[in-house]
């Protein structure tokens, strides 16, 4: 399916600045991929810091902003930062199953 990236993008505050930045970069992206649904950067708020999750579709924003490779991240306590919302079903299929 593809290889995950994520990067911390720094503490609750600090985040906002990065967070902004990556969905002002990744629509241009998403528009002239065609708008794919499985396209997507995701966020997980923890204790001392958020970090973005691009899916493998979105490898070259993850790039742009030196993201390194990870495993795909759980479902759990993640949100969509951007992308189309159809990309639920295809990443994290059991969200969809628990919400049922």
């Amino acid at each position: 399916m593809g290889t995950w990236h994520s990067k911390t993008l720094g503490d609750g505050k600090a985040a906002l600045a990065p967070s902004r930045r990556i969905q002002e970069m990744f629509l241009p992206m998403f528009a002239a991929c065609g708008q794919p649904s499985d396209m997507a950067v995701f966020t997980r708020y923890g204790v001392d810091a958020v970090t973005a999750y691009f899916s493998p579709r979105a490898s070259k924003l993850a790039t742009l902003f030196g993201a390194t490779a990870c495993e795909k991240p759980s479902g759990d306590g993640i949100g969509l930062l951007v992308g189309d919302a159809r990309c639920w079903a295809i990443f994290f299929p059991e969200r969809k199953r628990r919400a049922a």
